[in-house]
């Protein structure tokens, strides 16, 4: 009982910091293309810091242009609220269901969610992948 309400409360706070949130377009019209980009559909979760994702188990992100953040963290949904300035990217802490699952999708479940909270740019490569990066250099690749 105590985690469904925690549950609730966090996705409340989640949503209602959704809402106030902003997008920005970048200085560019490049930006404004991959913001544009980044919000055209859900992306399928490929590697996570240079490890792959495990197979028929989709991890997925969904941009609105709202500035929230929903997705799959491959056990749990989440959700999560964003800024863009140029291919400067901020997500918040992004709040999950409280599902259990076998310990291996829970461990990435967990790194998908933790490497989110450090993202700070993002891009699209030359093969359409988009490439969230944070200040460490970690990233996470995914494709539509």
């Amino acid at each position: 009982m105590l985690r469904s309400s925690i549950t609730i409360a966090m996705t409340t706070a989640l949503m209602m910091l959704a809402a106030c949130a902003t997008n920005g377009t970048g200085a560019s019209p490049t930006g404004a293309a991959s913001v544009s980009t980044l919000q055209e559909g859900e992306w399928r979760v490929e590697n996570i810091r240079g490890a792959g994702v495990i197979d028929n188990l989709p991890a997925t992100l969904l941009f609105g242009p709202d500035g929230r953040l929903s997705g799959n963290a491959t056990c749990n949904r989440l959700i999560a609220s964003y800024t863009v300035d140029g291919s400067k990217l901020t997500i918040s802490p992004a709040g999950t269901t409280m599902m259990a699952c076998p310990p291996a999708l829970m461990d990435q479940e967990r790194k998908l969610v933790d490497l989110l909270g450090k993202v700070s740019s993002y891009s699209i490569d030359h093969t359409g992948a988009l490439v969230l990066t944070t200040t460490s250099g970690d990233k996470l690749v995914a494709r539509r």
